[in-house]
C-alpha cells in the first residue's frame, strides 16, 4: 500500500514529497473504477498547501469568511484545509465540510474522542479507549460513518491526533504507558491506542464510507521522551494509514 506524507503545524500542511505549486492548486481527484471511491491525486509536480486555521476555540466554527481572510492573508489558496470533530458533539460536521469543499479545497477532519476540546492534562473520560474498544460508542461511529458516506466527497481524517503526548486523554501514557504487553509484543499504552485505532477505521470502512483517507498523526517528538512513547510503536499498520502527518 501506498502512504503518502504531510507535514502539519499549526497553521499549515504540506506534502513533503513535493515543493510548491501555483497559488490557485486545488485538489485533483480521480475514480478509476466507476464504482469504487474517488481518490486524490497526488500532483505530479509541486504540492498540495493547506491550513489548520482559527475556527474557535473548539477548531469548529468553520465559515467562509475566515477561510477567504486567511488565503488574503497569506496570498495563495489552500487545497487542504483542516477542522476538528470531537465525539462529544455526536454528530458529523456535514456543514462545515460542504463549505470547505465548495470552496474548493480537500477537508482534513481531527476527530478526536474527548467529550468537550482543550480540557488538556486530564485523564481519559466517557469517550475512553477502553470504552470504544469494548464496543459502547459503535452507534456513534457507525452514525458518523453513514453521514460521511453520503457526503460522498474525499476527505481525510485523523482518529486521535498526537497520542504520543500527554495532554490529550489518548494518550498512550494513560493507558499502561511501558508495561509490556508479551502477547502483542508491544507497550500496553501504545498498543490500546493502536487497537482502538484499528477498531474505530474497520468499523467505518464497514459502512462503506470508502470516500476517507486515514491519516496516522503523531507529536514531532515523543513526550514522555522515552522508548515506549516512540511514533512506530502507535503505527496501526499500513493497511490502516494512507497519509503520515506530524
Amino acid at each position: 500500500m501506498r502512504i503518502d506524507v504531510v507535514f502539519s503545524a499549526t497553521v499549515a500542511l504540506v506534502g513533503l514529497s513535493f515543493s510548491l505549486i501555483g497559488c490557485r492548486q486545488h485538489v485533483a481527484v480521480a475514480q478509476v473504477d466507476p464504482n469504487g471511491p474517488v481518490e486524490v491525486v497526488v500532483p505530479e509536480h509541486g504540492a498540495y498547501t493547506g491550513a489548520f486555521m482559527d475556527f474557535g476555540d473548539a477548531e469548529d466554527d468553520v465559515t467562509l469568511e475566515t477561510i477567504e481572510d486567511f488565503e488574503e492573508m497569506v496570498g495563495k489558496h489552500q487545497a487542504i484545509i483542516a477542522s476538528s470533530s470531537y465525539w462529544g458533539e455526536q454528530n458529523f460536521p456535514v456543514d462545515n465540510l460542504n463549505v470547505i469543499w465548495r470552496h474548493g479545497s480537500l477537508p482534513l477532519v481531527f476527530w478526536s474522542p474527548w467529550d468537550k476540546p482543550y480540557e488538556e492534562d486530564h485523564g481519559p473520560d466517557k469517550f475512553s479507549l477502553t470504552e470504544i474498544l469494548a464496543g459502547k460508542w459503535d452507534a456513534y461511529i457507525d452514525k458518523w460513518a453513514d453521514t460521511a458516506r453520503e457526503f460522498g466527497h474525499p476527505m481525510i481524517v485523523v482518529f486521535g491526533v498526537e497520542m504520543n503526548g500527554t495532554w490529550f486523554p489518548w494518550s498512550g501514557a494513560y493507558y499502561g504507558g511501558a508495561q509490556w504487553d508479551p502477547e502483542a509484543k508491544n507497550w500496553k499504552g501504545p498498543e490500546t491506542f493502536r487497537k482502538a485505532y484499528r477498531y474505530v477505521v474497520d468499523r467505518v470502512r464497514a459502512r462503506g464510507a470508502s470516500n476517507i483517507k486515514w491519516m496516522f498523526h503523531t507529536n514531532n517528538y515523543p513526550y514522555a521522551y522515552e522508548p515506549w512513547n516512540c511514533a512506530a510503536a502507535y503505527f496501526p499498520g499500513a493497511d490502516y494509514v494512507d497519509w503520515l502527518g506530524l
